[in-house]
């Protein structure tokens, strides 16, 4: 009995080591995972995102072709949609018509004025001519006026002196007078000129209201929300389809609040979709959220995060931008659900 009693308590004591030792190897386990999930902040709230432009035309106008699909990848600069330009061909013709016509106008203009100007120095020369003429009589009669007292000339003398002196005034006061009405009738091309910039103007609107019938892509990227088929009127300004841009993928991810000093700027990060949980995607944080809208607030136009309880306090998430390096186009779609792991400080 002593023998089985010592065997007993030998492996009861063995026994509660061993299991001392499994739950000191799972707690020891335990706190080294929550070390490392610490230190690798990870969420499964994320979503896959690129940058889009609303495609709309400038002009107004009937859709007379659809260069694109849906789906369909396009480089910058390519056509997508051809609005009817026979009216913006008129409009141009008409703008080129107006600025011809200013520009013979103001041609004629200036000839006229070259005209009116030699017309101002011949009545100039005439006034120049009459003044010199009323100098010359003028002294005609001072020097003959002191020798009437000694008879040396006649009254009739000096009553033609005068006589020519005031005709020679007369004549000075007709011509000045007719100078004066030739130049206020010189014309000049000053308004024609305002008139031709504001033409040229028009011509080149027009011209460019013709080039603006082919709606091209601003940037290469993925047609999408196409719905719209030839005949349709486009309206300037209302959105068309919309275009993806295709050469930046992110993941955005809602991180806790309280996992936010453990994220900073350039971390790399391992996202994977739940398209294809298998296969991970490499990136890098490129922002976060600096703010987000309180749901019981009202504020300026920030990002909208929910809380998943609204009975018990919980941590707020804000949005992490993580930018992917070069992932491949098949596999990404705007607004796919993923996941990320951020590794901070480049921890492996």
């Amino acid at each position: 009995m002593n023998d089985a009693s010592h065997m007993s308590t030998g492996v009861t004591l063995r026994g509660k080591v061993i299991a001392a030792t499994v739950l000191i190897a799972a707690l020891v386990l335990g706190v080294l995972a929550v070390v490392a999930i610490d230190r690798r902040p990870r969420t499964h709230d994320a979503r896959i995102f690129a940058y889009s432009a609303a495609m709309a035309s400038e002009i107004n106008g009937r859709i007379i072709r659809v260069l694109v699909s849906n789906d369909q990848h396009v480089e910058a600069g390519a056509p997508l949609i051809l609005i009817d330009p026979a009216p913006y061909e008129m409009q141009l013709r008409e703008a080129r018509a107006q600025v011809a016509a200013l520009k013979a106008q103001i041609a004629l203009a200036g000839r006229q004025v070259t005209s009116q100007g030699s017309g101002v120095q011949a009545a100039e020369t005439q006034v120049a001519r009459a003044r010199e003429q009323l100098r010359l009589s003028e002294e005609t009669r001072k020097r003959l006026e002191p020798l009437l007292g000694p008879g040396y000339v006649t009254q009739q003398q000096i009553d033609e002196a005068r006589t020519n002196e005031a005709t020679a005034l007369a004549s000075l006061q007709a011509l000045t007078h007719s100078a004066t009405q030739v130049r206020q009738a010189v014309g000049d091309t000053f308004s024609l000129q305002a008139q031709l910039e504001g033409a040229e103007a028009a011509e080149a609107l027009a011209a460019r209201n013709l080039n603006l019938t082919t709606l091209r892509a601003p940037l290469t990227g993925i047609v999408v929300g196409l719905q719209i088929a030839p005949g349709s009127f486009a309206l300037s300004g209302r959105p068309l389809f919309s275009l993806i841009k295709s050469d930046a993928w992110y993941a955005i991810a809602d991180f806790r609040e309280t996992e936010l000093p453990r994220i900073a700027v350039g971390d790399p990060a391992t996202v994977w979709t739940m398209a294809e949980s298998n296969r991970a995607f490499i990136g890098r944080v490129e922002s976060l959220g600096a703010g987000v809208q309180a749901s019981d607030q009202d504020g300026p136009d920030l990002p909208k995060v929910g809380r998943d309880l609204n009975w018990v306090v919980v941590a707020q998430r804000f949005p992490v931008w993580v930018r992917l390096d070069h992932p491949p186009p098949e596999a990404m779609h705007v607004g796919m659900t993923a996941s990320v792991k951020v590794r901070h400080g480049g921890d492996r």
